[in-house]
């Protein structure tokens, strides 16, 4: 079985986060519209899942750049990388961001799952003290618009991010086999 070379690992991972992050964003809007809290929570697995993801799609394309050819997409691959960690920045701000608001169910859970451990009660009263707004229900409508906003810039650098990445290897074949 021929094995994979570092380059070649870096367009198997890109898909995953690139489709995760986009059906959170969307989950994430439809919940805004339509006012369901499952889609909040289908939208915090995609992000929970999507953004590591992201790092790992960010190392490997930052890894398996010295094993490519580069020439005259130099600068393609700089903005590819520019945008990528912008990407992965913004994906990883609304990450915390959804730690932080989903805090009290956690802790919540957590205190019905480890109901000996009096650590996690108060954990959850020091929680409290520090970021009431985590327990306010409803979020205030300016925090979902711009925890919304972030999200559809974050999707714009992804969509740059791919587009980038596609002309790198279509329009100058970096990491194309020679022939």
């Amino acid at each position: 079985m021929p094995s994979i070379r570092l380059a070649e690992l870096h367009p198997i991972i890109v898909h995953f986060p690139i489709a995760l992050l986009l059906a959170s964003v969307a989950l994430d809007i439809a919940a805004a519209l339509f006012k369901r809290a499952t889609l909040i929570e289908g939208a915090t697995w995609t992000l929970l899942l999507g953004t590591p993801g992201a790092v790992a799609a960010l190392a490997s394309g930052w890894l398996s750049e010295h094993d490519v050819a580069v020439g005259a997409a130099d600068s393609l691959l700089h903005w590819h990388k520019v945008c990528a960690v912008t990407a992965t920045i913004i994906f990883g701000t609304l990450f915390l961001l959804r730690l932080l608001w989903q805090s009290p169910r956690i802790l919540g859970w957590a205190r019905v799952a480890l109901p000996r451990a009096g650590g996690v009660a108060m954990a959850q009263t020091w929680w409290r003290s520090v970021l009431p707004l985590a327990y306010v229900r409803p979020l205030p409508r300016g925090l979902v618009v711009a925890y919304l906003a972030l999200s559809v810039i974050g999707v714009v650098m992804l969509a740059l991010t791919g587009y980038l990445g596609g002309a790198i290897v279509y329009d100058h074949g970096v990491g194309l086999p020679l022939r």
